[in-house]
């Protein structure tokens, strides 16, 4: 499995699948082109730092990727580019202490860290990450690229728009509508809808 960037949430998925039990035996690889101070995460994952080895990933060793990037909007585009390179944007569901129904659409670029529960007939559009100990009450909708911050409770029917950034600890309340590109605070309780574009700090 290879994944784009080594930043913060890569390293929260790396604890994850290293005590996955799931994923032994399965290697890591990485790519950042921003930062070129070293070459092995934790001193043993090969960083690739340039599109061509990444090229030769994909030809050579395995096509699939996720993205672990914290800006929805990078996350996108980060996913389209290297899906242009020959990779496949695959999932990352953690089975540390995670509850996913089974009959749970998940789309490409899916990052569900350890702790969460999904509960029926919830829909997770493709490029979402949901961090740890994060609750998708019945008939959620996640639209693309969505963020979901540790421990945030996302209510019954809600609906949270694509590129949306949901701060840690944050509760969605039943029925609530998101719109795209919303930013809301850490620890903030949304109990009205809040337009495309808001800032609920």
């Amino acid at each position: 499995m290879l994944i784009i960037g080594t930043g913060g949430l890569t390293r929260d998925v790396v604890t994850s699948w290293e005590i996955d039990p799931g994923k032994r035996g399965i290697d890591l690889y990485f790519f950042d082109n921003v930062s070129h101070d070293k070459d092995l995460l934790y001193g043993r994952y090969k960083i690739y730092h340039t599109f061509e080895e990444l090229e030769h990933h994909f030809a050579t060793i395995d096509k699939m990727f996720v993205v672990c990037v914290g800006n929805p909007l990078k996350r996108k585009r980060l996913s389209d580019q290297v899906q242009r390179l020959g990779g496949n944007l695959g999932r990352y569901i953690s089975f540390a202490g995670t509850v996913v129904n089974p009959e749970t659409p998940l789309g490409p670029g899916t990052i569900i860290e350890p702790g969460v529960m999904v509960s029926k007939d919830v829909s997770i559009a493709e490029g979402v990450f949901v961090n740890a100990g994060a609750i998708l009450g019945h008939d959620c909708v996640l639209g693309e690229y969505a963020s979901i911050g540790p421990g945030c409770r996302i209510l019954g029917r809600a609906e949270i728009g694509a590129f949306s950034y949901i701060g840690c600890n944050a509760v969605v309340m039943p029925d609530v509508k998101v719109g795209k590109k919303v930013r809301v605070g850490v620890g903030k309780i949304v109990s009205e809808d809040l337009p495309d574009g808001t800032k609920f700090m």
